[in-house]
């Protein structure tokens, strides 16, 4: 008999670490033979805000939920896996959260005015009831999974499935010449790209750079490279999509991925997706932000860049230099290292870890 998987996840969201992983994963467990549903939940606007105050059950979801045999959701935001909890505890369902930051310990700085009046922390209450129910938690790193050990216990449920890319999809191309000195992936309806820190050091210097991604910060980062006098050397691209991105990252002889210089485990325990897309086209990779984060570990371990945990942008200035120069060394050290993070791979060992939950 053929098994029903339902998905839980937010209508609109434009995010390629969101979206791209959940279609891998959809892809390989279609292929398997699993019966797919999606339920999309709608934060558009007035209903974002009855959502995240009453995280309600939305009737449609419990309709839809009597269908399934499996209900999967994915983290942030909290308010997927929530209701994903509420429709799968309804039904007596199984429930898999795949969680891949800490949105949590990211709202209390990023979120702070809605932590100081208690809302988070009801959301965060709930989320962990919801963490608590489910039947395997899926994380990208191993510092998160140690995170939720000590949070809720049960190691027998935490799986690491880490981020990764497409190596067919994301390759170097001898027809494209690499005109470009850096480029920076970017969801720019996120803050903490710290994309401000890399205009500074590009000031004294005349690297050229992309950054390829969209959203509400964008018409102001524009503003800051006019500011800096470096508007000339910098060029928007916008959303690409993902089978498009080897195009612009092939173009580019460095990957840049930033965080602000904050010491918080939202920064520090993650690696972002853009970090693996570098690697499948050959970039090095110069990464900034907070002393001691699993990114600095992951780059030096594997030698494929350079990390700065000093926020002078003088320093960041002389690692880019170095690597721009250098960048032709790296580029089948990075596609080795990538291999192993193939995302048709990570998304057997998902399929794997559904095939034993159904049985």
């Amino acid at each position: 008999m053929v098994k029903t998987v339902l998905f839980v996840t937010i209508k609109g969201i434009n995010i390629s670490a969101y979206r791209t992983r959940m279609n891998y994963f959809k892809r390989a467990l279609s292929k398997e033979g699993y019966n797919l549903l999606e339920f999309n939940i709608n934060l558009s606007g007035f209903r974002k805000y009855l959502h995240y105050f009453f995280r309600f059950l939305p009737k449609n979801l419990l309709e839809m939920s009597k269908r399934a045999d499996l209900i999967i959701t994915s983290t942030p935001s909290a308010l997927s896996a929530i209701i994903g909890y509420k429709a799968a505890r309804k039904q007596y369902l199984p429930l898999i959260i795949d969680v891949r930051d800490l949105w949590e310990e990211y709202a209390k700085t990023g979120r702070s005015l809605m932590y100081k009046i208690g809302i988070i922390q009801r959301i965060v209450k709930e989320y962990y009831e919801a963490l608590r129910y489910s039947s395997v938690i899926t994380v990208v790193t191993e510092p998160i999974k140690q995170y939720y050990e000590e949070k809720i216990g049960a190691k027998d449920k935490l799986i690491v499935i880490s981020n990764g890319t497409d190596t067919d999809l994301i390759k170097p191309d001898k027809e494209l010449r690499r005109e470009v000195d850096l480029v920076y992936l970017a969801d720019l309806n996120q803050p903490y790209h710290n994309l401000e820190f890399l205009f500074q050091a590009l000031r004294d210097e005349k690297l050229t750079l992309i950054v390829v991604g969209g959203g509400k910060y964008l018409s102001k980062l524009k503003s800051d490279a006019d500011d800096l006098g470096i508007g000339d050397r910098v060029l928007f691209v916008g959303w690409v999509p993902y089978e498009n991105l080897s195009y612009y990252l092939c173009r580019a002889k460095v990957g840049v991925v930033g965080r602000p210089f904050i010491t918080n485990i939202a920064y520090t325990y993650t690696i972002p997706v853009k970090v693996y897309d570098y690697l499948a086209a050959g970039l090095p990779i110069v990464g900034y932000g907070p002393k001691n984060s699993f990114l600095e570990e992951f780059i030096r371990e594997n030698n494929v860049g350079a990390y700065v945990d000093n926020p002078n942008p003088k320093i960041l200035r002389d690692e880019l230099i170095k690597l721009v120069a250098e960048h032709e060394k790296y580029v089948e050290k990075a596609r080795e290292l990538a291999i192993k993070f193939n995302r048709k791979n990570l998304s057997r060992k998902f399929v794997e870890v559904v095939n034993n939950l159904l049985g």
